[in-house]
């Protein structure tokens, strides 16, 4: 249980470092674009390489709050019951982020399906054939990379997503936090 916990920090802190490169990534090539345009030359892949980015910084950084207990929540019915009642709707907020960390989880197994991909010697036609599932065979329109390395971004999610409810939910009911606030 304790190393659920500890494996919740030391993802927070890769995760934290990795929004602060994305971040600067992203300004990186909004600044170079700006500039390549004020030249008369737009650069389309930045515009495309950007929005990806800004896609993967988003997943990460809702892991990163989930950790950190920032995530928004409605706290209408939290703020008007007692401490121990407050207690008890977190550890079920908690589960039911385990049950969609789980599903999320789930979903993107059947999404990428690697049985059947390996099945088929990970012949991505093959793949396709079988399951009409073109996701390894996607590619951007102006980088040329294939979507597959940006949709990676989901079972990562789901992974991170799991860890961090999880060692909410083991907090929560140590009651080593209160409500939202870790202590």
């Amino acid at each position: 249980m304790n190393s659920i916990v500890k494996l919740s920090a030391q993802i927070t802190r890769i995760e934290a470092t990795a929004l602060k490169v994305l971040v600067a990534s992203v300004l990186l090539l909004m600044v170079v674009n700006v500039a390549a345009r004020a030249l008369n030359s737009s650069l389309y892949w930045a515009d495309e390489l950007a929005i990806n980015l800004m896609v993967i910084f988003a997943f990460i950084g809702s892991s990163l709050m989930f950790a950190q207990r920032r995530n928004f929540a409605v706290t209408l019915v939290s703020d008007a019951v007692s401490e121990k009642n407050r207690r008890r709707i977190s550890i079920f907020v908690q589960c039911v982020n385990v049950l969609f960390a789980l599903f999320l989880a789930y979903a993107t197994w059947l999404w990428f399906d690697p049985l059947t991909l390996a099945r088929n010697g990970f012949q991505l036609q093959g793949f396709f054939e079988e399951t009409y599932n073109s996701i390894y065979q996607e590619v951007t329109n102006t980088i040329g990379v294939r979507r597959v390395w940006f949709f990676l971004v989901m079972p990562l999610f789901a992974f991170t997503l799991l860890v961090h409810s999880a060692a909410c939910l083991i907090q929560d009911i140590r009651a080593e936090t209160t409500l939202g606030t870790p202590k």
